[in-house]
């Protein structure tokens, strides 16, 4: 008996030291932290979990970019569908990237160099994903769909997809060494971090979102009335809105147009 006890204990020992080692060598599969705000969804997904394209990388983070300069870089994003009328569209609407822009910023500036920014954007026209980081001093944009259109990556020219990105002045496409050479990834777009300044793009009429039929004067809103918290918070997004303006990113249409928003939001 004694010696089958023995028998019994090493097998223990055993199982717990294959399991400890899987962890420590292997990695333990642990889901990664999102945060959701409106309709942004991020995370930080590890390096070692993408293909060797993006493994072999040596990533450059915290990536120091400005609301300002995301901004610019949100409104530059475009594409063009593969039809017969071959449309071109931008990715996000000016809604959105005031929306999002400021979380992204502030999620590039903190990221380690082990990591990409994994992000989703839920809209009326469907999710757009991808992933974002910075490499050899350029800021790198990989869309995994858009407007809740997949990316088919295959080794055939757009492989299917419906979809392909258009690089502007200080963009191009990231090209892969392939057995027919080199292959562009045309969901792909590596970037300069300093845009040149895009042109303006306004709302159309029926995109503002009205909480009431006749909205209330600047003078009706008394910031000492909001509680601390979302003072601060009306004071943020308001200030982001000058800098855009003043970067020539809104027009002051636009810029008067979100302010009403915002003084709708924070009453």
């Amino acid at each position: 008996m004694t010696h089958i006890k023995k028998i019994n204990f090493f097998s223990y020992i055993r199982i717990i030291f294959i399991l400890l080692y899987s962890c420590l060598f292997v990695g333990c599969a642990t889901p990664e932290k999102r945060l959701t705000k409106d309709q942004l969804t991020i995370s930080y997904q590890p390096k070692s979990s993408l293909e060797s394209e993006i493994k072999k990388l040596r990533l450059q983070h915290p990536v120091k970019i400005s609301a300002a300069q995301m901004a610019n870089h949100l409104f530059s994003l475009q594409y063009k569908e593969l039809t017969l009328t071959g449309k071109k569209k931008y990715i996000f609407s000016p809604s959105d990237i005031l929306e999002i822009s400021p979380i992204m910023t502030k999620a590039l500036n903190r990221i380690k160099p082990s990591k990409v920014l994994h992000y989703e954007v839920e809209t009326p026209r469907g999710k757009t994903a991808g992933i974002i980081f910075q490499a050899n001093k350029k800021i790198n944009w990989r869309f995994k769909s858009i407007n809740g259109s997949n990316f088919l990556n295959t080794s055939f020219h757009n492989g299917g997809s419906t979809w392909e990105l258009l690089p502007k002045n200080g963009q191009r496409f990231h090209k892969e060494s392939s057995t027919l050479g080199n292959e562009r990834k045309r969901n792909w777009i590596i970037s300069d971090l300093e845009l040149q300044v895009q042109s303006k793009r306004g709302l159309k009429s029926g995109s503002l979102k009205q909480k009431s039929s006749t909205p209330k004067s600047p003078k009706q809103k008394s910031s000492a009335s909001r509680p601390s918290s979302e003072k601060g918070e009306f004071e943020k997004r308001l200030q982001f809105l000058k800098e855009l303006r003043q970067k020539q990113l809104i027009d002051d249409e636009e810029y008067k147009h979100k302010k009403t928003e915002l003084l709708e939001q924070f009453p």
